[in-house]
């Protein structure tokens, strides 16, 4: 059973590691918000371990690819969350991720406290992520750095870390509601990586200034080249136009995985307002957020790029109103759509 202590820890925690994911989370009904809300947090922990570049790799490649064998273990759980604890033990590494790093007993104690269905819907999702992530910290150690290439290393980089997640959900929707048959299920697990890259590859667009500063690109060394620019002229010169071009293909294949999303969204069943809206907040802060990036220079600059709080509440309000409406959303989407166009457009007319 999951106990209370760890249960309002989790609660509490997850709005700041994720201001946008929590806000979807919360809306959940029971079991599902506490259970997806723990699935994130442990996908959090994860993440942080692969991202901690300042940390020794291959410490950090071996502690991902323990995980993938014991976080389930009960015998064997603890001593894995005691070993990232420790690896996160030194306070200079602050912000909210690594400190939730120093509470992954907690975390995995409520994974325990789970229904066993739910640790089963996860386990193999997590599992995946884990090793995926391992092999992404070993290219560090043959000294390759992390430097994709093109879509496919996008893709393949951008599955371990989010289109597992997409798997994870659906497995969780099917064994929360009824009315997720199994034709239901499998029209959504075509779609659950979609889901998930396209989500990740604005992530990526919000943070490519944080993620230079730890030695990652995750933007596709194709786009820099098709563009005639390369990252650190981009990074010198934040304003040149050429970075638009370099967004713009970056937007234009992202916009194909988040048209699947929204597929994904109104194939859940309209009686499902919490699931729904759990998956459109997300999708459409995604589209309007790729439509900024096409229109401002904080891509390449120290500027966070992010949606404005009060673009959130009108979002959240609008599809709220609209989300047992499958042509309400679709119009809704089909506008900001429209806007990530244009600027591709704008873009390639420099």
């Amino acid at each position: 059973m999951l106990a209370i202590a760890d249960r309002d820890y989790c609660r509490t925690v997850l709005p700041a590691v994720s201001r946008t994911f929590a806000l979807g989370i919360e809306l959940l009904r029971e079991p599902l918000r506490d259970e997806i809300g723990v699935a994130y947090l442990i996908c959090r922990i994860l993440d942080t371990i692969e991202d901690t570049t300042s940390l020794p790799a291959p410490a950090r490649a071996a502690l991902l690819e323990s995980w993938a064998v014991t976080f389930e273990e009960p015998h064997n759980w603890p001593m894995l969350a005691a070993d990232v604890e420790r690896m996160f033990a030194d306070r200079s590494l602050d912000g909210p991720d690594h400190e939730l790093c120093r509470h992954t007993t907690t975390v995995l104690r409520a994974f325990h406290g789970f229904r066993q269905g739910a640790r089963d819907a996860q386990r193999q999702s997590i599992i995946e992520m884990a090793n995926g992530m391992a092999e992404t910290v070993r290219r560090e150690l043959r000294g390759e750095g992390l430097r994709l290439q093109d879509e496919e290393d996008l893709k393949r980089y951008c599955y371990y870390v989010a289109g597992t997640v997409g798997k994870l959900l659906c497995n969780q929707w099917a064994l929360d509601r009824k009315s997720i048959t199994p034709a239901i299920k499998a029209a959504l697990d075509e779609r659950a990586v979609s889901f998930g890259l396209g989500l990740q590859v604005t992530n990526i667009l919000k943070g490519v200034t944080d993620d230079i500063a730890r030695g990652v690109a995750y933007v596709p060394h194709k786009l820099f080249a098709a563009a005639g620019i390369d990252l650190q002229t981009l990074l010198d010169n934040p304003g040149d136009p050429r970075g638009r071009e370099v967004v713009a293909g970056l937007a234009e294949m992202t916009l194909l995985w988040l048209d699947e999303a929204l597929e994904y969204t109104v194939t859940i069943p309209a009686t499902e307002r919490d699931i729904r809206l759990f998956c459109a907040l997300p999708l459409v802060f995604a589209v309007r957020t790729l439509a900024r990036s096409l229109r401002t220079t904080d891509v390449f600059s120290e500027n966070v790029l992010k949606i404005t709080r009060d673009e959130v509440r009108q979002i959240h309000a609008e599809v709220e109103a609209a989300i047992a409406d499958n042509a309400a959303l679709r119009a809704i989407h089909a506008r900001e759509r429209q806007a990530v166009l244009s600027g591709i457009g704008a873009a390639r007319r420099r």
